[in-house]
């Protein structure tokens, strides 16, 4: 008995001889470090209208550790100072990637996108990344004042895009709704619009006057409005009750004066662009509810006014070069198409001269168009025939508004065309007087549009460009 008390007396004693000995370790204590946030590259929303869309790669350390864990993410998108965007991701686990979709994206302009993630012991990182949203606006600039072009065919509308059977406005137009064609558009660079139509502009029955004419501006089409526009390459929208462009009542649902109501906004599709010597031209359409299309023509900059026809012309080359119509400048009875600028290549290539010293000659090579009132079996091109050949003696006479060209077989354009009739209704007269609608002169090319009135309120109209 007593030599076993002693062996747990020994076994005792080693124990606490043991314990008290220094291991040689001291006590290490656990910290829990903060997440670590790492912002990935921005792949979409760097032009203004793209979802925006970033990776984002947080981590709180080793997987499975049981110190802490991921909690959540919080972000800020500012502009200026100002808060464009917020929100706050939950996060589990100790690793996540966040794909962060903004849907809509931003404007154009510069922001700072700010993130914190968060672990549960309230640990947090943050990170930031600037980056800037570039504009969608189209190469095209159409920032500044505008107004409808002050020529034939600047508004026009029919039963398919770009028809203008039922009605083309006309020279005369011009004139008689100068109140109009003189409405200013302007187009801000910061997406606002503007209608200035001064004293008076058109019109119509439907806005509650007895007769169309001009008038002070009727609301809410008198520009009184706050408006703003959207613009893309193919497409204008203006937005505000009573913003429009060309006729006030022509909109999407249709026209006012059938009844349609006013609208909100109105979206025209962009026809045509084109910009020549700081001057910029603009063709937009619509339809106004089903088969009823409009254009309207409008420019940005005023052309040169040419004070002399000298030198060499030719007809332009493009659809609505030769017209005629029920008025001055009028095109609702046949207008030549892109087609036959090819098809009558030998028409388009005579060439018209004004010389200094008053004579006049005509050129037409070897072949120009003919037509079967000539003894030609079919229209087509031939050898030209007298005494539309060019082979006479010409002089011309340019004063005023009207432009005289004299010898019998003397012509521009179509050589059936004099002042009141059609050949061979009538005989080949010794002179014809055309009535010079415009004449301008852009980066040293001048352009000039004639009219003549064939009789029984039949007008053509020819297009000329110089060489």
């Amino acid at each position: 008995m007593k030599k076993v008390l002693l062996n747990l007396t020994l076994i005792l004693l080693s124990v606490m001889a043991i314990s008290s000995c220094d291991n040689g370790f001291a006590d290490v204590d656990v910290i829990d470090t903060p997440p670590t946030i790492t912002l990935g590259s921005i792949t979409s929303g760097t032009t203004e209208g793209q979802d925006f869309k970033i990776k984002i790669t947080v981590s709180d350390g080793v997987e499975g550790s049981t110190i802490s864990a991921l909690r959540d993410l919080t972000y800020t998108i500012t502009s200026g100072g100002a808060t464009v965007a917020s929100g706050t991701e939950a996060l589990t686990g100790d690793n996540q990637v966040i794909d962060l979709v903004i849907s809509g994206g931003f404007p154009a302009g510069d922001y700072n996108f700010d993130a914190v993630v968060t672990d549960t012991n309230g640990n947090s990182t943050a990170a930031n990344r600037s980056f800037t949203v570039a504009s969608l606006k189209p190469a095209f600039d159409i920032t500044g004042a505008w107004t409808m072009e002050p020529v034939a065919g600047a508004m026009k509308v029919g039963p398919a895009p770009g028809d203008g059977q039922w009605w083309t406005s006309g020279a005369g137009e011009v004139t008689a709704r100068a109140c109009f064609f003189d409405d200013v558009y302007t187009f801000n660079a910061d997406g606002s619009f503007e209608i200035d139509m001064g004293a008076q502009t058109w019109l119509e029955q439907w806005q509650g006057v007895a007769n169309d004419g001009c008038g002070a501006p009727k609301a809410p089409f008198d520009g009184k409005g706050t408006y703003s526009y959207t613009y893309t390459s193919t497409a204008l929208t203006l937005v505000g009750k009573g913003a429009h462009v060309g006729l006030s009542k022509v909109n999407n649902a249709g026209e006012i004066s059938n009844g349609v109501a006013i609208a909100d906004e109105i979206a025209y599709t962009i026809v045509e662009q084109t910009e020549s010597n700081g001057i910029r031209r603009m063709t937009l359409r619509i339809e106004a509810g089903s088969g009823v299309w409009w254009d309207f023509r409008l420019i940005s900059g005023t052309p040169a006014t040419a004070n002399s026809v000298v030198g060499n012309w030719k007809m332009e080359p493009v659809a609505g070069a030769l017209a005629v119509g029920s008025s001055e400048g009028a095109s609702d009875y046949w207008a030549n198409g892109a087609g036959d600028v090819t098809a009558r290549a030998c028409f388009f290539d005579d060439v018209y001269t004004f010389n200094a010293d008053g004579t006049f000659t005509m050129d037409m090579g070897s072949q120009t168009w003919l037509e079967a009132w000539q003894g030609v079996a079919a229209d087509a091109c031939g050898a030209p025939i007298a005494p539309h050949d060019g082979k006479g003696s010409y002089t011309y006479e340019f004063a005023g508004g009207n432009l005289k060209i004299i010898g019998k077989g003397g012509h521009v354009a179509l050589a059936k065309v004099v002042n009141g009739a059609e050949l061979p209704s009538v005989g080949v007269p010794d002179e014809i007087t055309y009535k010079v609608a415009s004449l301008t002169e852009e980066g040293g090319k001048k352009k000039m549009t004639l009219h003549i009135e064939v009789g029984g309120g039949a007008w053509w109209t020819f297009r000329l460009v110089s060489e």
